[in-house]
């Protein structure tokens, strides 16, 4: 006798394939930490809060259609360790380099090259009740 598997069930086994490597794609933060990305065109916006003596590199792509960034960010004061957020466009000149600091709305600098850009997020022991940052075309 003959068993037949039904193309629904193929096609989840398949979803299934796929969403596990789509998902290997992505940064993995540190246990117990799960940040609020928004990652569109021409806007990414990440929030995160209780952070504890982090340490680790994250890197995100996002996509530029312009060559500035504005970087926004609101971080509660009393922070220890550092953050560090890091631009880098489309064929990975470094265009921002600064700390996550209590207020800020500096512009990327110099000029970058539209496309897909990386947004790197550096903790070195870090500890907060919260980080806020924003990238956007500028």
């Amino acid at each position: 006798m003959r068993v037949m598997t039904s193309i629904p069930i193929r096609g989840l086994a398949l979803a299934a394939v796929v969403f596990v490597a789509a998902c290997g794609s992505d940064p993995v933060a540190p246990p117990g930490i799960q940040p609020q990305i928004t990652n569109n065109t021409d806007a990414f916006a990440f929030q995160i809060t209780n952070l504890n003596s982090v340490t680790g590199t994250y890197d995100y792509t996002w996509q530029n259609t312009g060559t500035l960034a504005r970087v926004t960010h609101s971080t509660n004061a009393g922070a220890t360790g550092t953050a560090t957020l890091v631009l880098r466009d489309a064929v990975g000149t470094q265009v921002y380099s600064g700390a996550l600091a209590t207020t800020g709305q500096p512009v990327s600098s110099p000029a970058g090259v539209a496309g897909a850009w990386t947004v790197r997020l550096v903790f070195t022991g870090y500890s907060n009740t919260q980080v806020n940052f924003a990238v956007a075309k500028q």
